[in-house]
């Protein structure tokens, strides 16, 4: 009974250090289970993991994140204009679309049409899809800052970001694109593709990630697009329109149905996107 009163010392000062060891976030979350090199440094409220590490939030894999790369400057009117798919290098961990299926030759070409004023752009794609031929045009919105960032919700399920790394208004433009999954922790698509203005790529860009980047993000397929042996003009007659708007559900595209409960607050801050 004696050792009562230093049993109850020795437990203020275990709390008083678990209290000083604890990093926590905005939702309350602590990171002492995560690696210490990913503890925020130098503060003692986190930003919240949907932020650090995407819609999917805390504890997801490190390289399911949306990586860092190198972005260039663009003017919104230089990207406007067809541009030609030659080749990429990209993943898709796991998901039921796997990374093996190729491009061909009519889902080369992508075109971009502008709206410099609104700061987006819609770009459209054929997409060969056996039976069926889609063109799906895809809403896009530059990045405030960062004029090589742009970004796409596509529902609440998924964020996408292209991030143009090179890019040569005439030439050819190199992007590393990611994206973010709601509803399949861990999983998400990150890819580096190259473009060019001509169906037939003469130059050669130097690659901008290294092999050990991209081994690190799992982009693990190299594939090269067979530009010529097609007109993709002879695919519009037969292909159906899909629209996707930017943070917006177009209700032709539903396939499954929606909860209610589905809230966008779990979500990377647009606001403080790189």
């Amino acid at each position: 009974m004696g050792h009562t009163p230093l049993l109850y010392i020795l437990a203020a000062w275990v709390a008083a250090g678990l209290a000083l060891a604890r990093v926590r976030t905005e939702e309350g979350e602590d990171f002492r289970t995560q690696p210490r090199d990913e503890w925020p440094a130098g503060q003692s409220a986190a930003p919240s993991p949907y932020i650090l590490y995407g819609p999917h939030g805390y504890k997801t894999f490190p390289h399911s994140r949306c990586q860092e790369v190198p972005t260039a400057e663009v003017a919104l009117a230089e990207i406007e204009g067809d541009w030609f798919l030659q080749e990429y290098v990209n993943s898709h961990d796991g998901k039921p679309t796997g990374a093996h299926q190729p491009y061909l030759c009519p889902e080369s070409r992508m075109s971009f049409v502008t709206n410099v004023t609104g700061g987006s752009m819609n770009a459209s794609q054929i997409s060969y899809e056996w039976p069926a031929t889609f063109m799906d045009v895809v809403e896009w919105v530059q990045h405030p800052k960062k004029t090589g960032v742009f970004f796409h919700e596509e529902n609440v399920f998924s964020l996408w970001t292209m991030k143009v790394m090179e890019f040569d208004a005439q030439k050819h433009m190199a992007i590393f694109l990611c994206i973010d999954y709601t509803i399949w922790p861990g999983w998400n698509h990150r890819g580096v593709y190259l473009f060019s203005r001509e169906q037939e790529f003469k130059g050669k860009i130097k690659r901008k990630l290294s092999d050990k980047a991209h081994r690190r993000m799992r982009m693990v397929f190299d594939r090269k697009v067979n530009t010529t042996s097609c007109n993709p003009d002879d695919y519009l007659s037969f292909a159906r329109e899909r629209w996707h708007p930017h943070k917006k559900i177009n209700k032709a595209l539903i396939r499954a149905p929606v909860s209610p409960y589905i809230s966008r607050k779990h979500r990377r801050n647009l606001a403080v996107l790189d």
